[in-house]
């Protein structure tokens, strides 16, 4: 063929290969940095569109609608039959009418964190809707949106989903977690083994029945074509699709490309298609990892010699990957692998195809997902082997990979001297390069703060979202913003955690925390347990009671417990002075005026700082107290919108008749406190700008 010779030719040119790859990043680089700008207004009440996606769960269905442009709605659940009635009028490709309001998301107060608001400006989502009502204005009509409901209606089951549409919202998120914490979640999604062996199977049946080599492929390409139409189109499934396709035109067409050219096209297809690929952990894990697998693996090997060389290659070149974007790695995974990768290729693949074709066989496969859940969530509490690294600038993951790259090319010694002595600089670099912080976690309406100094860390209380209406779940403080946040800056353990008190805002996230982080001791307030608070001391080891005057030592920090035992439980909230060479501070949790009128009465509590207590509530923060303490600055922990209007009006004047300016993190985010430097660091003021 002509055309193909001409291909060819094109292709086993250098030069044409740099220009493609060159245009590719100009071309990703624009489109990133193109501004966009939303079709709606913010006062817009009604929405009409297409129904594009349904996720519903017990309590609420979070729809994607596209109307003049993609904006995503959740509605919550009155009842029951309400829930079951949506869930059954509803399809793929209705054109809908939904009333509520719209707003903004909202972009992480907390360094480091993951942003949502960015993660849905990457698939042209800029508003979100909380929907009043929705209404069918017309049913589908559409065959693309008919074969998608059958297929949805079809796969229930959270692992089918995952593994033929590409779908993983279904699976709980602490077997997600459990993965990514084992180095094994790439094996959870449409996959190129799992493709390969997909096109595999399908090229057999075709030659079984007499189909020439060359039709077989075409007939497989379009095949896996439609198929993608379907699926989730995620970046290892294009990855998966497109190498499939590239490499096996390459091998039947006798193009006689190399490896590094037949890469290089495939990656600029699939930045081509949408350069927001380049931006997730998903993209990286796969070609990363699928590249050195093509260039660094011999295909004459035996099976268990292949598969110990793909776990530890995954597992080494996965490593600045990881650090970068969960701050861990896991050397364990090398040896999980070695069960995980034929249990999920060789066995749960397969099975996931002939239950999605026999649902009656679906308890059996259920008891596959039951041995590869309970089995990931217990090793993944396997402390030993996990390792910490605090985030650093980009360009040094960027150096880890390129050095990585070199020592599989050239195994010479000084490239795997200098990734070790790298390694180890980063990993201990918190101990000695951190200064000294106090960090109030903007924990929404909660009490969060971290003590950090020369590698040790003491946490005083874990926030605990309130949920003030009961059809409406909270999300996990502690697993999205707590223990990220930690590792981010590099803090391999707790040593202290202290609960001022037993409200579930200042210790209902203790449970989770403890079951996936390293603590080593907990310490509860004077004064009588509630139910929350035995319910701590009956499932944690190593709980004890801080006493008044009880003093410890986090580095160059100093804290004493000031407070006594009272019988009413705010009052008998942990009050901690903390002392360092430069800075004072006083972190009042919810004491009351009470209280402060006791510590008044016994200590002399000139201070630089003061955590305002109970959110700014008025049973805290009298004017004789703010008078006694004379602060240069007031903080105030607050969620914004909350049901009693903290902080109040009273406090607030009282601050600025004393002169006093504050800050709450509803305004600031995250606040952290530098002594050393004498330096305030407001994290939403920083992301704002």
């Amino acid at each position: 063929m002509p055309s193909m010779k001409r291909l060819k030719i094109i292709l086993q040119s250098k030069k044409n290969l740099c220009i493609i790859l060159l245009l590719t990043g100009i071309i990703t680089i624009i489109r990133l940095n193109i501004p966009h700008q939303s079709k709606y207004q913010e006062d817009t009440k009604n929405i009409i569109g297409t129904l594009i996606s349904i996720q519903a769960d017990e309590n609420k269905v979070t729809l994607i609608v596209k109307g003049k442009e993609k904006i995503q709605g959740t509605y919550y659940f009155n009842t029951e039959k309400e829930r079951k009635k949506i869930q059954e009028t509803l399809n793929l490709g209705d054109t809908i009418k939904i009333i509520g309001t719209l707003s903004l998301p909202r972009e992480p107060t907390t360094e480091n964190l993951f942003n949502y608001k960015k993660y849905l400006n990457k698939q042209k989502i800029y508003y979100l809707i909380e929907i009043d009502k929705i209404i069918k204005e017309k049913e589908n009509t559409s065959l693309y949106y008919k074969i998608k409901n059958k297929l949805e209606k079809k796969i229930t089951n959270p692992y089918i989903k995952a593994f033929l549409i590409g779908n993983q919202d279904t699976i709980s998120s602490e077997a997600k977690t459990s993965y990514q914490e084992n180095g094994i979640s790439h094996l959870f999604a449409m996959s190129g083994m799992q493709f390969y062996l997909l096109a595999n199977f399908l090229l057999s049946l075709l030659k079984l029945i007499n189909i020439k080599e060359k039709t077989g492929y075409k007939i497989v390409f379009l095949i896996l074509f439609c198929y993608l139409i379907l699926i989730e189109k995620t970046a290892s499934i294009i990855r998966s699709i497109l190498f499939f396709f590239i490499f096996s035109i390459n091998k039947v067409w006798n193009l006689s490309l190399n490896k590094t050219t037949l890469i290089i096209l495939s990656l600029s297809i699939t930045l081509l298609i949408n350069p927001f690929y380049i931006t997730e952990v998903a993209f990286w894990y796969s070609y990363v990892i699928s590249i050195g697998l093509l260039l660094f693996t011999k295909e004459d090997q035996s099976y268990l010699k292949t598969l110990l060389k793909t776990s530890s290659l995954a597992f080494f070149l996965s490593i600045p990957i990881s650090l970068y974007y969960f701050y861990e790695i896991n050397i364990l995974s090398i040896i999980y692998n070695l069960f995980y990768i034929p249990f999920v290729n060789i066995i749960l693949f397969p099975a996931s195809m002939i239950t999605f074709l026999c649902p009656i066989l679906e308890p059996i496969y259920n008891i596959l997902i039951v041995i590869l859940e309970t089995s990931s969530i217990y090793l993944s509490k396997i402390t030993f082997g996990k390792f910490i690294f605090a985030k650093i600038p980009i360009i040094f993951y960027l150096l880890y990979l390129i050095i990585i790259f070199r020592i599989l090319k050239t195994n010479k010694k000084k490239w795997k001297i200098i990734l070790i002595i790298g390694l180890v600089l980063h990993y201990i670099a918190p101990t000695y390069y951190t200064k000294d912080f106090i960090k109030i976690i903007d924990v929404s309406q909660g009490d969060s703060i971290i003590i950090y100094s020369k590698g040790h860390t003491a946490l005083i209380d874990t926030g605990g979202k309130i949920i003030y209406d009961e059809n409406k779940k909270s999300t996990s403080i502690t697993q999205y913003i707590t223990i990220p946040l930690l590792k981010s800056l590099g803090i391999k353990k707790l040593d202290y955690v202290f609960l001022t008190h037993g409200d579930q805002d200042h210790m209902g996230e203790i449970d989770y925390l403890y079951n996936h982080f390293k603590i080593e001791k907990i310490y509860l307030n004077l004064g009588e347990e509630k139910e929350i608070e035995k319910e701590v001391i009956k499932g944690i080891k190593n709980v004890e009671k801080v006493y008044q005057e009880e003093m410890f030592q986090i580095g160059n920090f100093t804290m004493y417990q000031l407070n006594k035992e009272w019988k009413e439980e705010n009052t008998s909230s942990s009050v901690f002075y903390v002392s360092h060479k430069k800075l004072n501070a006083l972190l009042m949790g919810d004491a009351t005026i009470d209280t402060e009128n006791y510590l008044q009465k016994n200590y002399k509590l000139k201070t630089d700082i003061i955590k305002i207590g109970h959110h700014g509530s008025d049973t805290s923060t009298s004017l004789s107290f703010l008078k006694a303490t004379s602060p240069r600055l007031a903080i105030i922990s607050v969620g914004e919108d909350n049901i009693y209007h903290h902080p109040s009006n009273e406090v607030l004047n009282r601050l600025k008749k004393e002169k006093i300016p504050f800050l709450t993190t509803i305004e600031s985010g995250t606040i952290t406190i530098f002594p050393e430097k004498e330096e305030i660091k407001e994290d939403k003021t920083k992301i704002d700008n």
